[in-house]
């Protein structure tokens, strides 16, 4: 499928605001003016996870194969997450072998079935980041699933009453926060499965709403003023997402603010009718894009690896010099991202593509012969 360019833009937003969440989170505790700054001002980066959602259930309806058997959903996958997962797990278990941190033997078992991302667990793993993945995978698999079974009109009811029922709880039983998805809510739902769905089933609903009517997006003209008020429209959305994600903590109680900006900011991108979705709208973005996936992977362990063998024992050297420390774990997580997509990710896709070719070429070969 063609890259939506400035859609693509958004997943480059949002993987920068999770990597410097993560980067002052662990400077957390540290007697330092600078860090705690700017720990405040990254606090409410986590809700970029809330935007992947979105993109993930929108992409899945650009992409959805009806004919595809819910096996080979499944494989599809675990083909694209997995290679990564595997080796950043092991580098995890390679660093831990400095003393740097614990490898989470158990804990670990859990992320590699997947598991991280639902309520049968208590603790996450080593790549804790994971739990995304895995909260995905599940609300992903069970849409697939719906869809083959039940009529769509019926699961677009169901989802929609979903939606509402999980941003409601989510809502309500944390005054007006959506995150802290480590919390199991009534011993059963899940805060990571019900943003999930929550996430998912909005960029399902836009969706599909672009794909019956693309041929009208892309053949309506604008007229000066829809122009000037989507490019109003697309600005106040940029600068929320860009301000409140990075910039500034949001004062704001109510989380539900995140969600309506990104589901705006989204269609806004795709009407493509406003100065700032056009100007985004480059290749520039799909070639930084595609690294996002191998960045959001790798980047904790870099962080992980300057805390346990330089930031603790070693306080006087980062109080030192804080732009240092705040400077080298982002460059070296971004190098170790672009390698693991370069070595790991891109030559692992392009084996299973490779593969799953040879495989259909040897069955249509048995098949002539019979």
């Amino acid at each position: 499928m063609q890259k939506i360019k400035n859609i693509e833009f958004l997943r480059v937003i949002g993987c920068i605001a999770i990597v410097l969440l993560h980067l002052f989170s662990c400077l957390k505790g540290y007697d330092s003016d600078l860090f705690r700054h700017l720990r405040y001002m990254t606090s409410d980066g986590q809700k970029a996870v809330d935007l992947f959602f979105m993109l993930s259930g929108f992409f899945f309806v650009l992409t959805l194969n009806s004919k595809q058997t819910v096996l080979d959903f499944v494989k599809k996958k675990i083909i694209r997450f997995y290679p990564v997962l595997i080796f950043v797990m092991l580098l995890y278990f390679l660093v831990s072998l400095t003393g740097a941190f614990d490898f989470a033997y158990y804990d670990n078992i859990f992320c590699l079935l997947l598991l991280d991302g639902t309520s049968l667990v208590t603790k996450s793993g080593n790549v804790g980041v994971f739990w995304y993945v895995s909260a995905m995978f599940w609300v992903l698999l069970a849409l697939f699933y719906s869809l083959k079974v039940f009529k769509k009109e019926q699961v677009n009811l169901f989802l929609a009453f979903a939606i509402l029922f999980c941003y409601s709880f989510l809502i309500h039983a944390k005054g007006g926060k959506i995150n802290n998805h480590l919390l199991i809510l009534c011993f059963v739902f899940s805060v990571k499965m019900l943003r999930a769905v929550g996430g998912i089933g909005i960029g399902y609903f836009i969706g599909e709403w672009y794909k019956n009517n693309i041929e009208k997006i892309k053949n309506y003209t604008f007229n000066i003023y829809q122009k000037i008020f989507l490019s109003v429209i697309e600005f106040m959305c940029i600068y929320f997402t860009i301000n409140n994600l990075m910039l500034h903590r949001i004062k704001f109680k109510n989380d539900m603010i995140f969600i309506i900006t990104f589901a705006i900011l989204i269609i806004c991108f795709l009407l493509k009718g406003g100065f700032f979705s056009r100007l985004l709208d480059n290749d520039f973005w799909g070639k930084i894009s595609k690294y996002t996936y191998s960045i959001y992977m790798t980047h904790t362990l870099i962080i992980f690896t300057f805390k346990g063998l330089l930031w603790k024992p070693y306080t006087d050297y980062l109080l030192g010099h804080e732009l240092l420390n705040i400077f080298a774990p982002i460059i070296l997580a971004l190098i170790l991202g672009v390698f693991t997509y370069h070595f790991v990710e891109k030559p692992c896709a392009q084996y299973f593509k490779e593969r799953a070719k040879s495989l259909v070429a040897v069955r249509e070969r048995e098949r002539e012969r019979e």
